[in-house]
């Protein structure tokens, strides 16, 4: 299991200096072949999000013995920061590796580094945040609109479709951020007796959450479900509402079912979380790059069910991530519309 001190070692990432690992090598006859180098983005070290989507890719692609893998490991060392990841993707373009798995911290922002890489022929895997324009070879992530639609209309029912509510939104550039407030609000218009109170960013930190959620609850007497757009800001919510005296008064849902949501979902705290499954979007990612490199057709995409994750079924999720079961290539595709 790669602790949390490991992954920081691990995926931090200036401008030409990464982590890599080699994969496998089996037999000395295989490992004199040349390595395919796949350099594997995250936006930052800090959300255990984007170690389980690490995690996904290594465990994906350690099961290829047919070709010596590196896999390396990019990331801003300023958590989502726009000028950093434009570096780094820079310096890679330079080195021009096999492929790149690449979520941006901008969906916007990036789309000229990407496409400059495109250019030089690298082929991008785009997870987990859909890139705004320009080429990419697939892209692997999740309905984040109608994932934040479930998780609020779970939430509302819980309280019996009337009450007030608080939105704690991601990274305003960032299109999940986007898209799950779109869901939020689409639930609202769905449960005319829930009232919005305020939408705030917390730019998925838990820290800021804290603070967000600390003014939040001295403006408003009454708040009956916090809708926080990740996990981190979730977690940082229920602190703030424990602070003021206020647990079990409040239902605060999450994205991601990362292993502190479940531990906190277990403890009776976290009400609900949907599983972005980050590990998945990893193994799904790495999976298709190893695809792509054989020369094989890969779908434009691939998107990801909402399931949701309580007390009821969060056991479920009570293991190591590199533990879950994995996807299956075939059978995600089928799922496909």
């Amino acid at each position: 299991m790669m602790t949390r001190r490991g992954f920081l070692k691990t995926a931090a990432a200036t401008a030409g200096v990464a982590a890599a690992h080699e994969l496998g090598w089996p037999s000395a006859g295989w490992s004199q072949q040349k390595p395919w180098r796949i350099v594997f983005h995250t936006k930052n070290v800090v959300n255990p999000f984007w170690k389980a989507t690490q995690v996904g890719a290594k465990v994906s692609l350690d099961r290829f013995k047919d070709r010596p893998i590196e896999l390396i490991y990019a990331a801003p060392t300023k958590p989502d920061n726009i000028e950093e990841q434009v570096r780094i993707m820079e310096d890679w373009i330079t080195k021009k590796p096999d492929v790149m798995i690449f979520v941006p911290v901008d969906y916007v922002a990036l789309v000229p580094t990407v496409q400059k890489a495109v250019a030089a022929g690298i082929p991008i895997v785009n997870y987990c945040n859909r890139m705004a324009a320009g080429k990419t070879e697939i892209y692997v992530g999740s309905d984040d609109e109608q994932l934040a639609y479930d998780v609020a209309t779970y939430a509302f029912k819980a309280v019996g479709n009337k009450g007030k509510v608080v939105i704690l939104d991601g990274v305003p550039g960032a299109i999940t951020a986007q898209d799950r407030h779109r869901g939020y609000l689409r639930a609202l218009r769905d449960n005319k007796g829930m009232e919005l109170l305020a939408a705030q960013p917390a730019n998925y930190s838990r820290l800021q959450a804290v603070q967000v959620m600390e003014n939040l609850l001295q403006r408003f007497p009454q708040i009956d479900v916090v809708l926080a757009a990740n996990d981190e800001q979730g977690l940082g919510a229920i602190e703030a509402v424990d602070a003021a005296g206020r647990i079990g008064k409040v239902k605060v849902t999450g994205v991601d079912a990362t292993p502190p949501a479940i531990q906190s979902i277990l403890q009776g705290r976290l009400f609900v979380s949907a599983d972005y499954s980050g590990f998945d979007q990893g193994y799904l990612a790495g999976e298709a790059a190893y695809r792509l490199l054989k020369g094989e057709k890969i779908p434009s995409e691939l998107l990801l069910p909402v399931v949701l994750v309580d007390k009821n079924n969060a056991q479920a999720w009570n293991v190591p991530v590199e533990q879950r079961r994995p996807p299956v290539w075939e059978k995600v595709v089928a799922l496909q519309k």
